[in-house]
């Protein structure tokens, strides 16, 4: 429920922003598109629990991703810029350890998500913004543990993703970014024989882009 609240409050905000009369343009004004690229640490925090037994290994799956972004944004009022985002991004990374328990596999697939942004022209090309909105993200699983517990599966997840970045305008249409972004996401719990497997996961991503805009 905190992360509906985080959403809807966002969004509330963005629409009152919007509903500003719009004093000031710069070149950062209008819809846009783009690619990006980047790391990523994904954290499934695993908790099994089997036949008393308990494990929480602590692994990160790390890997490449990129995606493809677009969205739409407009400078309101003294140099502050609001607008939407929407993105969808593909993953590399893929991880496989063990405990005392048995073994885990974590292989993040790939999300998609939509986002308020908020942000400061700092100079005419120049944009430092800041995000939250939600992210779902789809997640291979497999898991071998004691008792004869095997799980192979594909689990996904709903988050509140923040974010920091920075636009950079090389001319009037084209624009790179850097950004790093935290998603925390929902937990899920599956049965086990004898016992349960809980994940409750978070990411953090560092990325870059290239974009248009229209």
């Amino acid at each position: 429920m905190s992360h509906l609240r985080t959403i809807v409050l966002a969004a509330s905000a963005l629409v009152a922003i919007a509903a500003t009369p719009a004093l000031a343009q710069s070149t950062f004004d209008g819809g846009y598109a783009g690619v990006n690229a980047g790391y990523d640490w994904f954290n499934a925090h695993p908790r099994a629990k089997v036949a008393g037994q308990q494990s929480t290994p602590d692994k990160q799956t790390e890997g490449f991703n990129g995606g493809l972004f677009a969205g739409y944004g407009q400078t309101v009022y003294d140099n502050i810029y609001v607008g939407a985002e929407g993105e969808v991004n593909f993953y590399t990374g893929d991880q496989t350890y063990g405990d005392v328990l048995g073994r885990y596999r974590v292989q993040p697939d790939y999300s998609a998500g939509i986002s308020a942004r908020l942000g400061y022209v700092v100079q005419p090309d120049l944009l430092l913004f800041g995000r939250v909105g939600w992210q779902h993200t789809a997640v291979d699983m497999e898991s071998t543990l004691a008792g004869g517990n095997f799980r192979q599966y594909s689990q996904e997840y709903d988050g509140v993703k923040y974010g920091v970045g920075a636009d950079y305008a090389i001319d009037q249409h084209l624009f790179t970014r850097i950004e790093y972004n935290y998603t925390d996401y929902s937990h899920s719990s599956r049965q086990l024989t004898g016992g349960e497997l809980r994940t409750v996961p978070d990411e953090s991503q560092v990325r870059v882009g290239l974009g248009l805009r229209f």
